[in-house]
């Protein structure tokens, strides 16, 4: 399918085939290994996660979800997918508007990973009131 683009290619024309460098050039261009400037013993073994590895290890647990806009969401954590969509169940969802803050029940609520500003396990925004969390707005 590639012969009414390229009619070149398959009979062995100079113009496809990479140009090999010279001895001389290919001493200069050769990878060097990298210097550090400190031994690897100093840097700290503190284990780190992948954002998804540590969504996946809060799911069964309660989440606190800060959204764009002035929305925050509280519930048990069931699912998520590659673009942190997060299905959420046994939901608080706090709405702060110039009037004052407006809590909302629900069963569940699918959240669109979009508009999700930040995620905090185990967290909720009532235990932050009083420490002047982001709930205390």
């Amino acid at each position: 399918w590639l012969k009414p683009f390229w009619p070149e290619l398959g009979q062995g024309g100079q113009r496809f085939r990479a140009p090999v460098p010279t001895r001389g050039a290919a001493r200069r261009n050769r990878c060097r290994p990298h210097r550090r400037s400190r031994p690897m013993a100093s840097i700290s073994a503190a284990p780190s996660y992948l954002p998804l590895a540590l969504i996946d290890k809060c799911i069964g647990s309660r989440v606190w979800v800060v959204m764009k806009g002035d929305k925050e969401v509280v519930g048990t954590l069931r699912g998520f997918d590659d673009y942190v969509n997060m299905v959420i169940d046994d939901v608080r969802e706090y709405t702060f508007t110039p009037q004052g803050k407006k809590i909302t029940h629900l069963d569940s609520i699918l959240l669109n990973g979009n508009n999700i500003t930040m995620m905090v396990p185990g967290g909720d925004p009532e235990e932050n009131d009083s420490k002047g969390g982001v709930a205390a707005k």
